[in-house]
């Protein structure tokens, strides 16, 4: 099983993030129900390795309380020219989350779980670019919506690949503060 750590997004944010969809094929955009902000991505994973990540999510989750954030800039990953991803940052109680983040991967990490070893960027993800692509989007937008928002849980998520994108199902929910 793929899996990962993450929190997910009201209904109206996602979809006010989805409004920013455009009209250029060179990239694919992410379907307004499947995002997310990923703390931790696992990978593949054993069936038999769930039952301890349930455990850690519990312990990652007591250990936080719920944070309140807010869109921010929009930004893209890779050569301003051609970037690889583009997406929307968050503001608001960053370091909350970071706190949240850095709680789980060490607990993760301790428990023998392997994890990227790159410094925590909280973002949204729009859109990939596909290996086909010849232009340069219109990026960044000037009008990212302004919500603001509650993060009130951790969720254990499976990614489930396929042609047409990625599927996720939640595994299991870990409330913040418990």
């Amino acid at each position: 099983m793929r899996l990962f750590f993450a929190v997910e997004l009201p209904t109206e944010v996602r979809l006010a993030l989805g409004r920013l969809r455009g009209e250029d094929g060179d990239y694919r955009w992410v379907d307004p129900s499947s995002m997310h902000v990923t703390l931790a991505f696992l990978g593949e994973q054993s069936e038999t390795a769930r039952g301890r990540l349930e455990q850690l999510g519990v312990v990652g989750a007591t250990s936080a309380h719920a944070v309140r954030l807010q869109l921010g800039e929009a930004g893209s990953f890779g050569p301003r020219t051609a970037p690889r991803v583009l997406w929307v940052g968050l503001a608001g109680e960053l370091p909350a989350l970071g706190a949240l983040q850095s709680t789980l991967s060490t607990l993760l990490r301790d428990a023998g779980f392997s994890l990227e070893d790159r410094p925590f960027s909280p973002h949204i993800t729009l859109a990939r670019r596909r290996n086909t692509a010849r232009s340069r989007p219109i990026w960044p937008p000037s009008d990212v919506p302004q919500h603001q928002f509650t993060i009130a849980e951790l969720i254990l998520f499976q990614s489930q690949l396929s042609p047409k994108g990625a599927t996720y199902t939640a595994l299991g929910r870990f409330p913040l503060g418990g």
